[in-house]
């Protein structure tokens, strides 16, 4: 699949974020040895202008899923630490990095972005995709024709920046729990070939996933909260409760019923 203004193969996990708003990082690292090896390397995130939660997610290899999630206060830098990558024997590795921003922008906002990696010399573009609700709930055979658009950084002599157009939105934070139930239908998804798992098992990155973002919704809530809001954080609380005792089939039915629940009362 080719995605106008992109030059290059869709990332994999476009398939499974088409809806969502995101930014795609297409980060590339020079293999000087051509050989087969895994490296360290950091992303820095310094984001203004923006405040709610921040997913990211990647393949270290191909068969091992990383992600994780971010509280974000208006002005804030993250430094994600001690992320892998396995190089191949080529020249040039692409890795494919999704962000996945759960909040809003304001109007005036700016980020730029360091990646650092031992002995290794990388580089990297970045893209926007703005998720089209026209018709989400309509069967058609209308597509929308978005497509992945290139940002360009500014550079005011002082530090280069990006920033996004005023189109390109925040998603709403419910639907973590949509990319919560996402990893859990990829955890048992498999190879139509040989039936075997396509990828390592992700129990214990999962459970940790559903307590980090209950404990962080219930940071963004303010005291004053609606009667539904009140219900919901009290089933996410039980959730976080006993989130240790479950397996990944209860709570995927735990967050699926949840969903089902509240989409039903708006």
């Amino acid at each position: 699949m080719m995605l106008i203004n992109l030059k290059r193969e869709a990332p994999w996990f476009f398939p499974h974020l088409e809806n969502y708003y995101h930014l795609f990082l297409n980060i590339r690292f020079r293999n000087t040895i051509i050989t087969k090896k895994e490296i360290k390397f950091s992303l820095e995130l310094n984001l203004r202008g923006y405040e709610g939660l921040l997913f990211h997610m990647y393949k270290s290899n191909s068969r091992k899923l990383q992600f994780g999630l971010h509280k974000h206060s208006i002005d804030q830098t993250h430094k994600i630490k001690d992320l892998h990558f396995v190089l191949d024997e080529y020249s040039l590795n692409s890795l494919d990095f999704v962000i996945i921003p759960f909040g809003y922008f304001k109007n005036e906002h700016k980020f730029n972005i360091r990646i650092e990696s031992e002995n290794v010399e990388s580089s990297f573009d970045v893209y926007a995709w703005e998720s089209s609700n026209l018709f989400k709930n309509i069967k058609s055979v209308i597509r929308i024709d978005n497509q992945y658009t290139e940002l360009i950084p500014f550079d005011d002599y002082s530090e280069y920046y990006f920033q996004v157009e005023r189109s390109f939105k925040g998603n709403q934070t419910g639907r973590l729990f949509d990319i919560i139930n996402l990893l859990l239908e990829l955890d048992k998804s498999r190879d139509e070939i040989n039936n075997e798992p396509l990828f390592d098992p992700l129990d214990l990155e999962i459970k940790s996933l559903v307590s980090k973002t209950n404990q962080f919704l219930f940071e963004l809530c303010q005291t004053s909260i609606p009667l539904e809001m009140q219900n919901l954080l009290r089933e996410l609380e039980r959730l976080k409760f006993n989130i240790d005792n479950l397996s990944k089939e209860e709570i995927f039915n735990w967050l699926d019923n949840l969903i089902a629940f509240h989409s039903g009362k708006t």
